[in-house]
């Protein structure tokens, strides 16, 4: 009851897992799929200076979290889920302004 598609839009974080209930649930032309990707090595660079951050920096989790994220989100899986649209993460302000028409245009 807490969610009113015929009145609000709602963004929504999760795993390709999580949308496949999320289209089962509501619809999939209720949805409008917004896949961010990035470049390996720069995801992994991205991570290791977080990681580089913390008081305790915990390189095996972080390196297992690549790993996991990379079979979760392969090719295979985000074909199984129908996503095909992706957004290139290297320039901020021309990704966001694709994902922005996106979502503005793209639920029917």
């Amino acid at each position: 009851g807490q969610v009113e598609l015929d009145r609000n839009d709602y963004i929504i974080l999760g795993t390709l897992e999580s949308y496949e209930k999320m289209k089962n649930y509501y619809g999939e032309e209720n949805l409008v799929p917004v896949y961010i990707e990035v470049e390996d090595g720069e995801r992994l660079r991205r991570a290791l200076m977080r990681e580089f951050s913390q008081e305790e920096p915990k390189y095996a989790e972080m390196c297992r979290r690549f790993l996991a994220d990379s079979e979760d989100f392969s090719e295979e899986n985000l074909k199984k889920a129908g996503i095909t649209r992706r957004f290139v993460n290297a320039d901020k302000i021309q990704c966001l302004e694709e994902i922005t028409r996106e979502i503005r245009y793209g639920k029917f």
